[in-house]
């Protein structure tokens, strides 16, 4: 099996060593390849080419539509497999055009708290050296942010404890359920450090144009074996896990890339399986430092005894919707009435969960956090809302839906006399905690959002 190494120990470290002197062999065969791969585009793009491979995750407005193109899989049950099989076919383009037949993709770990969190020095410089001629880089893409990722947006505990594969309205680690919903490890790493990096990367349209993409998901693929890995972790699969006909879906599914007469194929048992023929690799590592694995177990306990020590396909009817209103913009506050209120003094919520639905947006902000008070006048309590990656730079038709766990604010709000009967929220960028008002230019819109709780 080839293997895929942490970037950490291939790079130079150095910017004027990356720009002057030799790359490790790995990354000098990433940049042939690529420069390989863009060269044929010159003649406009093909199934080896560049913008070919790029154009299958995603197409932009100016771009006519293909087949083989525009296939990524969002805020769905299939994103994990769908772009596992994807960097196994581009792993296996870059072999090709750069007449490698045992290279690996590497993977970039910036969730390791060793890690800068800044690009590798190789992706970063606009030039690098080759055979004694300095020469344009083909790893270097313009328009990237130069601050390093922050820490809390390439945060791993979240995801990585969260027990099932998939739930039922509420974030598993890889969906949730209606599927339309991002799973934990999709929101934050994934989302997050996409918009971190900023230019191609900030939007499914263009993502794949940039070669760190593939890094970057080389890591969040590098993550669902870590998850995998950890006691308790429970698959799509595993009996009880999902009903029947979601995992009848989950089984038949294959994915296909390339050549449109003639496509490479995935079964989704081979994908399942590293040691596949059409998978054939390994991480360097799976194993997380000794902090980040007892945060993680730490909080996979809190989240099992929240939900009363698990969840089953037949605990669906466990959230209860209690309230709704529509046409909620950024910076907009809106009451949520909850119809005859809660009864809090019979059985006091356990958890809160928003699902906001329909939203749109223009040019958003990066993020935005949900703020949310017991009554118009009181205190305002604030809990992590969403990245806006598929907001920005998608079709002005196209839309997503979010879910946000607010349970954490649920204590203030209990202890400030909440009886039931409405919460105001008000969506604001995530900036605006640190000062930076909003701008309603960049506002996003939501169609309607919904509260649900779970008692006792």
């Amino acid at each position: 099996m080839r293997t895929r190494m942490d970037i950490e120990g291939l790079t130079v470290g150095d910017a004027d060593a990356a720009r002057t002197g030799p790359w490790h062999p790995v990354l000098d065969a990433y940049a042939r390849g690529v420069e390989a791969m863009k060269a044929r585009d010159d003649a406009g793009p093909q199934p080896d080419s560049w913008m070919w491979a790029a154009n299958t995750h995603g197409i932009d407005q100016f771009t006519q539509r293909r087949p083989a193109w525009a296939q990524c899989t969002h805020a769905s049950l299939f994103f994990l497999p769908w772009h596992r099989a994807y960097l196994a076919w581009f792993e296996q383009s870059i072999r090709d055009a750069a007449g490698e037949p045992d290279w690996a993709l590497p993977y970039w770990d910036y969730s390791q708290p060793s890690s800068p969190r800044t690009l590798p020095v190789e992706f970063a410089v606009e030039q690098r050296t080759v055979d004694g001629e300095l020469v344009d880089n083909p790893l270097f893409s313009p328009g990237r942010l130069a601050q390093p990722i922050p820490a809390e947006d390439a945060d791993v505990v979240e995801a990585l404890a969260q027990p099932h594969y998939l739930l039922d309205r509420e974030a598993g680690f890889g969906g949730a359920l209606p599927d339309q919903f991002f799973g934990t490890v999709e929101d934050r790493p994934h989302n997050y450090v996409h918009m971190a990096i900023g230019g191609f990367m900030r939007s499914p349209a263009t993502a794949g144009r940039d070669p760190i993409f593939w890094l970057h998901h080389a890591n969040i693929d590098r993550l669902w074996e870590v998850w995998l890995s950890l006691e308790g972790s429970v698959r799509l699969t595993d009996a009880g896990a999902a009903a029947p006909e979601v995992v009848s879906a989950w089984d038949s599914a294959t994915f296909w890339f390339g050549d449109e007469q003639g496509p490479r194929t995935y079964a989704m048992a081979a994908v399942e399986d590293l040691e596949h023929e059409s998978m054939d690799y390994g991480y360097e590592s799976i194993v997380l430092d000794d902090a980040t694995a007892d945060a993680v177990a730490e909080r996979r306990e809190q989240i099992l005894a929240a939900a009363g020590g698990g969840f089953g396909v037949d605990e669906a009817a466990r959230w209860q919707a209690v309230g709704a209103t529509f046409d909620l913009a950024s910076g907009e506050e809106r009451d949520i009435p909850f119809e005859g209120g809660l009864g809090l003094d019979a059985a006091p919520p356990t958890r809160l969960m928003l699902e906001l639905v329909g939203a749109t947006a223009h040019d958003p902000h990066p993020a935005y956090d949900v703020e949310i008070r017991s009554a118009p006048d009181a205190d305002a309590h604030v809990v992590r809302g969403f990245s806006t990656f598929g907001l920005a730079g998608t079709p002005d038709d196209e839309v997503r839906n979010y879910l946000v766990d607010a349970s954490a604010v649920l204590p203030a709000l209990l202890d400030e006399g909440w009886g039931g009967g409405a919460l105001t929220v008000r969506l604001l960028p995530a900036s605006s905690r640190d000062g930076e008002g909003g701008d309603d230019a960049r506002a996003v819109q939501v169609a309607q959002v919904t509260v649900y709780v779970q008692a006792p």
